[in-house]
C-alpha cells in the first residue's frame, strides 16, 4: 500500500527522483501533487513512496520521489530483467566502497537492474501520471489543470516544477570514481577490454549517450597518440622541403578516415552489447524502451528516437533567432579581434624602436595572443549560454530529447570563427605561415594550462567551500545533507559542450598539422586534461542527469565531424598554396617536368 516515505528509510530506497518547485507554488498545490503519487493506482495515482523533505536555496519545496525494489521489477518486463548486463551480473556479490579489486559491486535492483535502468523506470512511471475525472486543480495565478492533462510535462511547462533530476548514489558514486582513477581516467594503455569495462559502468549510472561520449574521447586521444608520435618522429628527421607539408597534410586525412571509420564500429559493436540498435534515421529501439508496460494508446509516454531534422526545423521564429545569435556573436568576437591586431601591430611597431629586455620583450609578444585566447574561450561560453536562451522551444526538465543543444549550427560556427579566423587570415590574406605557426603553439598553450588549471583548481574549491548552515546540516542525516548539496549544484547540460571542445581540438589538428605538425601533440594533451575533468564533473560539479537512452546525439556528432573532415580538404589545399615552401617544391617539380619534355622531344627530333 501507498505510504509516507519516513526521513529515516530515505538510505534504503534507491534511485531517489527530487522534484524542485517554483517559491510561490502554493502549499495546496504540493499536497495535492504527494497525494497523487501516493495514492494506488488503481485510484488514479502511482503507487510511490514520496516526501516533502526540504527547500531550495530559493524558498521553493523539494519533494523526493522513490519507488520500492519490488515496485520497480512490477514495472520492468521480462525483456529487461533477464537479458544479458555484464554491468550487474545477478548473483554477484557485495564488496566494500573503493575496492578495486576484479569483483565488482551489485548495482541497482538485486543485481538485475542497473541504477540508470532503475532512474528511468521511475521516471517514466512519473510521466504517466494524469489529472483524474472531476479533479479541479488551479496551480501559480490560478491557471487549471485539464483531466487527462500529464500533470508532471503540465508543471514543468508552467515552471511549477523548476526541476526533476535523480539523486546521487553516494556508494555506487564512489565506486565508479575509484575505478576511473585506477584506469588513469579511463586512458591505461594496453588496456581496452578494461576501457570498455569501464564504459559499461558508467553506462549503468549515467546511461548510454554519456557513456558513448567517454568513448568517442577515448578513441579520440588514441588516434592523436598516434598521429601525434609519427608528427614528432618526422620533426626529428624532416623530408626534403616541401614534401613535409604534403605528407602531414595527406595523413591527417587518412588519419581522420580511420579515426572516423574506427569509431563508428567500436560504437555500433557498443550499442548491440548494451541491446541499442538503430535501424533507421527516424527510429531506434532501446531496451530500456522496453521496459515500460504496454498501456492505452492515449497515455503511452512518448518513445525517445533520432529527429530526422536533428538541428531543428526552418521556421520563422528560429531564422530570427539564429539571425540575431549569428549577428551578436560574430560581432562581437570581430570587435575583439580588430583590437587585438590593432594591439599586436602597436606592439611589433614599438619592439622594433625600443631595445627592451628579454623577459619584457617576450611579456609584450605574448601577451595580446594570450589575451585573445583566453578572450575567445569566454565567447564560446557567452555564444553557448546565449544560444539556450534563444531557444524557441526549451527542453523541458529530464526530458530524453535526441535534439540535445538549440541553435547548434549557428554555436559551432561561432566557435570556429573565434579560433581560427585569425589564422586563416594570417595565412590566406597576409600569407605569413611563419606568424600563424607561432600564434597556434601560444593558442594550443594556452587552451592546456586552461584545462590543467581547471582540472587542479575546482576540485579543491569546491572541498573548501563551507555550505551555510553546517552546524545545523551535521545533525542531519547524510541523504538529507547529499539532497541539500546536489540541490545547490549547477543542473547538468548535455554532452554537447563537451562535444564542442572535442571538435574544436580536431579541427585544430585538421586544418593546420599541414603547416604545423606538433599541434597535435598540443590537442593530444588537452584532451587528456579535459578527460581527468569530465567524470568529475559529472559526479561533483554539476547534479546527477537523467539516463539518455537515444544514441540520436552520437550519429549526430559523427556526422558532424564527417562534414569537417570534408571542409579540411579544401581548407588545406588553400593552405598548401599560401605556403612558399610549397610553391616552390611545385615549381621546382613543374621546372623538372619541363626539362624532361624537352629532353624527350630532343631524343625524338634525334631519331628521326
Amino acid at each position: 500500500s501507498a505510504f509516507m516515505l519516513p526521513v529515516q528509510h530515505l538510505n534504503e530506497i534507491t534511485p531517489l527522483i527530487l522534484l524542485e518547485f517554483h517559491p510561490e507554488v502554493e502549499t495546496d498545490t504540493v499536497d495535492w501533487l504527494l497525494g497523487k503519487i501516493l495514492t494506488p493506482e488503481p485510484l488514479g495515482g502511482l503507487d510511490l513512496l514520496a516526501r516533502v523533505i526540504s527547500r531550495t536555496r530559493a524558498g521553493g519545496a523539494i519533494m523526493v520521489v522513490g519507488a520500492t525494489p519490488e515496485r520497480l521489477l512490477l514495472e520492468a518486463d521480462e525483456d529487461l530483467l533477464f537479458r544479458h548486463k555484464p554491468c550487474c551480473p545477478i548473483g554477484s556479490q557485495e564488496r566494500e566502497v573503493g575496492d578495486l579489486g576484479g569483483m565488482r559491486p551489485t548495482e541497482g535492483v538485486y543485481g538485475m537492474l542497473s541504477s540508470a535502468e532503475c532512474v528511468t523506470l521511475v521516471q517514466r512511471i512519473l510521466d504517466r501520471l494524469r489529472v483524474g475525472e472531476g479533479e479541479d486543480i488551479q496551480v501559480l495565478q490560478r491557471i487549471p489543470l485539464l483531466p487527462g492533462e500529464p500533470v508532471m510535462a503540465s508543471l514543468s511547462r508552467l515552471r511549477v516544477l523548476t526541476s526533476i533530476y535523480p539523486l546521487h548514489e553516494a556508494p555506487l558514486l564512489q565506486s565508479l570514481q575509484g575505478r576511473w582513477w585506477a584506469g588513469w581516467c579511463g586512458l591505461k594503455p594496453f588496456s581496452q577490454r578494461e576501457h570498455w569495462q569501464l564504459l559499461e559502468d558508467i553506462r549503468a549510472y549515467f546511461g548510454e549517450v554519456v557513456a558513448l561520449y567517454f568513448g568517442f574521447e577515448g578513441s579520440l586521444i588514441s588516434a592523436l597518440l598516434l598521429k601525434s608520435t609519427l608528427s614528432m618522429f618526422l620533426s626529428f628527421y624532416p623530408l626534403r622541403l616541401g614534401n613535409n607539408l604534403v605528407f602531414f597534410t595527406l595523413s591527417s586525412v587518412v588519419w581522420s578516415e580511420l579515426f572516423l571509420q574506427g569509431w563508428g564500429e567500436n560504437s555500433k559493436a557498443l550499442q548491440r552489447d548494451w541491446g541499442t540498435v538503430v535501424t533507421h534515421l527516424s527510429h531506434s529501439h532501446s531496451s530500456i524502451a522496453a521496459a515500460v508496460p504496454r498501456v492505452a494508446q492515449g497515455t503511452a509516454p512518448p518513445q525517445p528516437h533520432i529527429d530526422a531534422h536533428p538541428f531543428g526545423k526552418m521556421s520563422l521564429r528560429r531564422l530570427q533567432h539564429s539571425v540575431a545569435f549569428l549577428t551578436c556573436t560574430l560581432c562581437l568576437s570581430s570587435i575583439l579581434i580588430l583590437i587585438y591586431l590593432h594591439l599586436d601591430g602597436l606592439v611589433g611597431d614599438f619592439l622594433l624602436r625600443e631595445e627592451l629586455s628579454f623577459l619584457f620583450h617576450n611579456i609584450l609578444v605574448y601577451l595580446p595572443k594570450i589575451a585573445l585566447t583566453v578572450a575567445m574561450a569566454g565567447m564560446d561560453c557567452v555564444a553557448f549560454q546565449l544560444s539556450q536562451g534563444l531557444s524557441p522551444d526549451p527542453e523541458q526538465p529530464g526530458q530524453q530529447s535526441p535534439r540535445q543543444q538549440p541553435l547548434l549550427p549557428e554555436v559551432i560556427l561561432s566557435c570556429l570563427f573565434n579560433h581560427f579566423s585569425v589564422h586563416f587570415y594570417r595565412a590566406l590574406i597576409l600569407k605569413d605561415l611563419a606568424m600563424v605557426r607561432f600564434h597556434l603553439s601560444v593558442q594550443l598553450a594556452t587552451q592546456l594550462g586552461i584545462k590543467l588549471l581547471s582540472a587542479t583548481l575546482f576540485p579543491h574549491l569546491r572541498r573548501m567551500r563551507t555550505p551555510l548552515g553546517r552546524a545545523h546540516q551535521e545533525r542531519q542525516s547524510p541523504v538529507l545533507r547529499q539532497i541539500i548539496e546536489q540541490s545547490n549544484r549547477p543542473p547538468c547540460d548535455t554532452q554537447t559542450w563537451s562535444y564542442l571542445e572535442l571538435l574544436i581540438s580536431y579541427c585544430h589538428v585538421m586544418f593546420f598539422s599541414g603547416i604545423y605538425p606538433q599541434c597535435a601533440l598540443w590537442c593530444l594533451l588537452t584532451i587528456i586534461a579535459k578527460s581527468c575533468m569530465d567524470l568529475w564533473h559529472l559526479c561533483s560539479g554539476a547534479r546527477r542527469p537523467f539516463p539518455r537512452t537515444s544514441p540520436g546525439g552520437n550519429v549526430l556528432w559523427q556526422r558532424v565531424f564527417c562534414g569537417f573532415e570534408a571542409l579540411a580538404v579544401l581548407l588545406n589545399s588553400l593552405l598548401l598554396w599560401s605556403s612558399l615552401e610549397f610553391r616552390l617544391l611545385f615549381l621546382k617539380i613543374f621546372l623538372k617536368q619541363i626539362k624532361l619534355t624537352h629532353l624527350y622531344l630532343g631524343s625524338l627530333e634525334s631519331h628521326s
